[in-house]
């Protein structure tokens, strides 16, 4: 992970106001980097940060009054705005003076726009608007500006907006890059001191999701002597430069809003039509920091941070509870440790279960405290796999952070193997099962021995970190009978029955019939003449199986004339048969004919 020194100047929301007017040539700077801590200085709790409130040259003639931050990088001391050097053009600055601030400015209603003076406070149309600076965990200054209505009957609108003539150390030409989320939008603006890894950077937060930053409704950056009226700095926003050497161009317009780019740069940011009730106040806040800050990749925990860096501890674990193997109960998750960032930035944790229904908020992470979150999840029954609590860390910028999470095998995803089908033989069945690593003896006592289906159950255990039910089945079938078939021999018809002899081995009682193969017809003895299939159904049990048997075919072939078969036979079925055993429907002609088994003479 890159990190880089960071000067960091966070806008919470200012509502700050001064005025300025144009200045002549920009005086020549001068080194910015200092060895001792300058004059006027204090530092600000236990931070990195030094700051001071009183008057100095700003943008534009005339001193203004806003808070000139100076931040601790190593053993050196780098100015986070620009000043002149000393007895310019007949103005005497101090040699330790460093920066003239971030300027504010403010318009109520539709009057004029003021500039604040940071150390006395500022009044106009009724509104009077204080400053205060305090530390901000180890590495941030929060400035925070209170704006009070003193209009006993009348609401007011205020126009709030901050500006700074940018010069990290003696770099007048910090270049300037947009800090966007994940999704496009822009949450701050970064200026490095030199186009290196590891290199003092000044950063300008104003978007939203950032711990005590109102979101701001509209920014720029570009050439330094843009927008820098009062005025102009409330939100009324121009591509203009205003000329202030003849050696600059009269118009610089292809700065404003250009990134990376290396020109003498400025910027400023706004907060538009918001209200103040009539006798009320309103507190609006930005921070400044100085520290070792990656704005690249998320800030995450480290349990042994370095100086300066965040500090974060997270733990978690699921209750084992008398509901464990039942997914769609409640288990209950804790989860706890210790939240640090370097300018009291909020966190956020986050869950998901299975990987469905998107993620849920824990709850917030503040700055310096410790955090403890409870809550039930229940999981999807239809899931077979694994079953997840994932968790990701979230900085509130679109940027997030996998976490470990929770984890449990589901039980049915474990394979059952030894618990083969069987067939009942009247002895108790034993099976060696096994699934996973465990294996298992059951039938021992006789449970598994007539016919059926049965279930093999396990559950999941909390502490081998399984879940869940599994259910397998296996079968003991009933046993298959045993038929011996013996056919009768082919015969020619002598009117009597031709039977099979059956023996059923193993089953129950039989029952045995003849299927004609030429007509379908079925005979319980077979009597006709024809070939016959022999079908033996034998009779279903408690512990066998019923079924139909069939076996081969014999025959009870005609003799004589086909009359003498006829007659034999007695068939006829309402038919008609001439003398050599044809069917007709009817005598059609002289001669002799066979019906109901009785001769018939036509003439």
């Amino acid at each position: 992970m890159k990190k880089f020194t960071v000067l960091l100047f966070a806008a919470l929301a200012t509502m700050c106001g001064m005025q300025m007017s144009a200045a002549p040539g920009k005086a020549p700077a001068r080194s910015s980097i200092y060895s001792n801590l300058p004059d006027g200085y204090q530092r600000l709790g236990n931070t990195s940060l030094y700051y001071s409130v009183t008057s100095r040259q700003a943008a534009g003639m005339g001193n203004k009054t806003g808070y000139s931050l100076v931040g601790k990088i190593g053993n050196s001391y780098y100015s986070s705005t620009y000043e002149a050097g000393d007895d310019y053009e007949g103005m005497f600055y101090s040699e330790y003076h460093p920066g003239a601030g971030f300027i504010a400015a403010f318009q109520v209603n539709d009057g004029e726009a003021n500039y604040l003076n940071a150390a006395s406070g500022t009044t106009a149309n009724g509104v009077r608007m204080t400053s205060r600076i305090e530390a901000q965990g180890e590495v941030a200054a929060r400035i925070t500006y209170t704006l009070t209505n003193n209009n006993p009957n009348e609401a007011v609108t205020v126009n709030v907006g901050v500006y700074g003539d940018i010069m990290i150390g003696d770099n007048d030409n910090a270049p300037l890059e947009c800090l966007n989320t994940k999704s496009g939008l822009t949450y701050g603006i970064k200026m490095k001191y030199a186009d290196t890894e590891n290199t003092p950077l000044l950063c300008a937060l104003f978007g939203e999701h950032l711990t005590g930053v109102t979101p701001a409704d509209d920014y720029w950056f570009g050439f330094f002597s843009s927008n820098w009226h009062a005025n102009e700095i409330v939100g009324n926003y121009s591509s203009t430069i205003y000329p202030t050497n003849t050696n600059w161009p009269a118009s610089n317009s292809q700065y404003y809003m250009k990134e990376n780019g290396s020109y003498d740069s400025g910027l400023g940011f706004c907060w538009k039509n918001r209200e103040i009730p009539a006798g009320e106040s309103i507190e609006l806040s930005y921070l400044i920091s100085v520290g070792e800050i990656d704005f690249e990749e998320p800030i995450i925990p480290d349990p042994d941070p370095e100086p300066g860096e965040d500090i974060f501890t997270y733990d978690i674990e699921a209750f084992d509870c008398d509901a464990w193997n039942d997914l769609s109960a409640d288990h209950p998750i804790h989860v706890w440790g210790h939240y640090e960032h370097p300018y009291g930035q909020a966190g956020y944790l986050e869950y998901q279960v299975d990987d469905e229904n998107g993620w849920h908020s824990m709850g917030e992470l503040v700055s310096a405290e410790d955090y403890e979150f409870n809550f039930n999840i229940s999981f999807n029954e239809g899931r077979t796999t694994d079953h997840k609590i994932a968790v990701r860390f979230n900085d509130g910028l679109d940027n997030y952070t996998e976490l470990d999470g929770l984890s449990w095998t589901d039980v049915r995803s474990i394979p059952v193997n030894g618990l083969d089908t069987r067939v009942y033989n009247g002895e108790p069945q034993i099976y060696d099962v096994t699934y996973g690593e465990h294996s298992e003896t059951i039938g021992e006592n006789g449970d598994y021995v007539v016919p059926g289906t049965y279930y093999f159950t396990f559950e999941g255990d909390f502490d081998e970190n399984t879940i869940g039910v599994s259910v397998t089945p296996f079968i003991i079938d009933k046993a298959q009978p045993i038929v011996n078939i013996q056919l009768p021999e082919d015969a020619d018809y002598d009117g009597q029955a031709h039977n099979a002899v059956v023996t059923v081995v193993q089953g129950g009682d039989a029952t045995v019939t003849y299927e004609h193969q030429g007509t379908g017809d079925i005979y319980t003895d077979a009597v006709e003449v024809g070939v016959y299939m022999v079908i033996v159904t034998v009779e279903e049990t408690d512990y066998y199986y019923g079924g139909t048997f069939t076996d081969g075919t014999f025959e009870i072939r005609s003799k004589g004339t086909a009359v003498d078969e006829i007659m034999a036979a007695g068939q006829d079925n309402g038919a008609w048969y001439t003398i050599d055993g044809r069917r007709v429907a009817a005598p059609t002609q002289r001669g002799i004919y066979i019906h109901n088994g009785k001769k018939y003479i036509v003439k």
